[in-house]
């Protein structure tokens, strides 16, 4: 009885632990996914008010000429991040798995490093089927939506907030 009070309380421990490597500088946040090559500039307040910083789009595979491309965002208010998007442009269907398998790569290391929790094996799922999906994720929530384009060309958004 005694390990199961001890094991309870070490799990709830090393799980409160990880809900609060939730980044809130907005220094940070800009800088989270360089290891990635998803370098977004300074974080910038906006005429109309808004805040946040912004990738460029980054081709998936650089040697390819598909078109395929990745970009991250940030957003928030009075300096402080409140929520971050990633975005996969698929405008050549004939590349898409690698394509989402970046997404995934990427979505995985900013669920850790914004949530506190990896995104689970059913957003996983989701993304490769382009599915909608939301869940409670660590400290916050996922959600993937899926946009089309035109017959060959769709846009997939992954937003933790």
């Amino acid at each position: 009885m005694v390990r199961l009070i001890a094991a309870l309380i070490s799990c709830s421990l090393s799980l409160s632990c990880l809900a609060d490597l939730r980044l809130q500088s907005p220094s940070q946040i800009c800088t989270v996914l360089n290891d990635t090559q998803l370098r977004a500039g300074e974080w910038t307040t906006y005429q109309d008010g808004h805040e946040g910083c912004t990738s460029g789009a980054r081709l998936i595979t650089p040697t390819s000429t598909d078109g395929n491309k990745i970009s991250f965002i940030a957003e928030g208010s009075s300096g402080a991040p409140n929520r971050v998007k990633l975005t996969l442009n698929v405008h050549l269907p004939s590349d898409e798995d690698a394509a989402k398998r970046e997404l995934i790569r990427a979505t995985k290391r900013l669920s850790v490093r914004m949530l506190g929790l990896s995104i689970p094996h059913r957003f996983d799922e989701a993304i490769v089927k382009g599915e909608f999906i939301q869940l409670d994720v660590g400290s916050g929530r996922a959600t993937l939506m899926r946009t089309s384009v035109n017959k060959q060309s769709y846009v997939l958004s992954v937003l933790m907030e």
